[in-house]
């Protein structure tokens, strides 16, 4: 089994860019985020704290995330080729990553960094929707759906997260500036990191992500 990391600020399309590489390659899109939020919809978490982190734009527990992507390795078939969106966001995870990937032989590729300035991302996550049903993602100016406030996939509502408020866009750019930044320079001191310009189209964006995996 394979992985790769998409690294990079809220806002610089590590889920749009994850989504459509998969759909190309047949790897799997894994979004930590998703996996968090159906947990809270089905109710399995019973921690009202985890749901007003999320909502606050914070980082949820560690253990929460390891225990998920090891259950994640079980299932997974031992071919595949997972893309990991959102996840890790720190040292400390990126480190606990390592470790699970190596006791279900999985190897971590490669770490890129899409990077983009922070007055696009500003713009990005003012504008964002998404479909709760299917996770697809939009924006009313750059990416609109080709019916407003309709998912062009499934036909479901769109929704603005609660974490893309304009308070919790602002908290979510300082926790990843303290936080998961640092991570770059982990990944490069481990000789796994690549850069990739996110700046552009979501197309443009993906053929460079593509060319550096």
């Amino acid at each position: 089994m394979k992985a790769f990391i998409f690294l990079g600020a809220p806002g610089a399309g590590k889920g749009t860019a994850a989504a459509r590489i998969a759909e190309k390659t047949n790897a799997r899109h894994v979004s930590t985020g998703a996996m968090l939020r159906g947990i809270l919809e089905n109710g399995a978490s019973r921690d009202p704290a985890v749901k007003s982190r999320m909502n606050k734009g914070e980082l949820v527990p560690d253990s929460m995330l390891i225990d998920m992507i090891g259950e994640l390795f079980k299932s997974a078939d031992s071919d595949a080729t997972l893309i990991f969106d959102g996840f890790p966001r720190t040292v400390p995870q990126a480190e606990a990553l390592e470790k699970l990937a190596a006791e279900h032989s999985v190897e971590i590729v490669k770490a890129v960094s899409i990077e983009v300035p922070e007055e696009i991302i500003l713009k990005r996550l003012g504008g964002r929707q998404v479909c709760p049903a299917c996770g697809a993602v939009f924006h009313v100016k750059t990416l609109p759906s080709k019916k407003e406030g309709i998912c062009d996939t499934c036909g479901a509502a769109l929704v603005v997260r609660n974490d893309d408020t304009p308070e919790a866009i602002k908290n979510r750019l300082v926790v990843h500036a303290e936080k998961t930044a640092p991570l770059v320079g982990w990944y490069e001191k481990a000789g796994k990191l690549a850069r990739a310009d996110g700046s552009g189209s979501a197309d443009d964006a993906v053929e460079k992500i593509m060319a550096v995996m």
